[in-house]
């Protein structure tokens, strides 16, 4: 896995207030999942940081794909889910790694809280998910093993540590063959996400996805 970072976070949650009204009208069959898992880090007097995975702003804690989430939220009106899985995972960042790591060895799928029977409600779902020792992270496998999403579009975001998304569109087509994937999706790097332009740069994507989607 890439190293963490630790940088100054310039967007402030009330930038996404400022998000008029959703770009179009599929607001109501619109579903966002994601995975996002927020560490402990030391602030050391600075008022924002982000590292591999968290955002913190204001005394606000959330993970940097739960912060991508919720911009597309803003923007399209639609209906927020988060992954979580049964046995919390670490919150410090090394046995974090460490955890993730002999998760992937293992080949083990965490059990999830929660599984979504609604999904008849969705024609669209956007898979939010950081990339961790270059893949999905498993609770990712566990969701798209546990979920048929057959029939439905399936457009995939990330933040990164520069490996984009890496083998994860590959595997969400091979675990939902039925639905219908969009390879343009946003990867942005933890990096970058804090940068002012980050609301704005989502905002194009989204719109661009509207215009191949019609």
């Amino acid at each position: 896995m890439k190293k963490i970072f630790i940088l100054l976070l310039a967007v402030t949650f009330s930038s996404l207030n400022a998000i008029a009204e959703p770009v179009n009208s599929h607001a109501q069959r619109t579903l966002i999942v994601y995975f996002s898992q927020p560490e402990n880090v030391k602030l050391d007097g600075v008022d924002g940081v982000s590292g591999a995975s968290i955002l913190q702003k204001n005394g606000q804690i959330s993970g940097s794909t739960q912060y991508l989430a919720q911009i597309i939220q803003r923007y399209t009106g639609g209906e927020l889910f988060r992954i979580e899985t049964v046995t919390p995972y670490p919150t410090q960042h090394e046995p974090l790694l460490r955890y993730a790591e002999q998760e992937q060895r293992d080949n083990r799928y965490p059990e999830l809280k929660t599984k979504i029977d609604n999904l008849t409600d969705y024609d669209r779902v956007f898979i939010g998910y950081p990339i961790w020792w270059y893949k999905m992270p498993m609770p990712l496998y566990s969701f798209l093993q546990q979920h048929d999403l057959s029939g439905k579009t399936l457009i995939p975001f990330t933040s990164h540590g520069g490996s984009r998304f890496s083998d994860s569109l590959r595997e969400i087509k091979r675990l939902q063959p039925d639905a219908r994937l969009v390879t343009q999706g946003l990867a942005i790097s933890r990096d970058d996400v804090a940068d002012d332009g980050t609301v704005t740069r989502v905002g194009d994507w989204l719109n661009k996805l509207t215009s191949v989607q019609q």
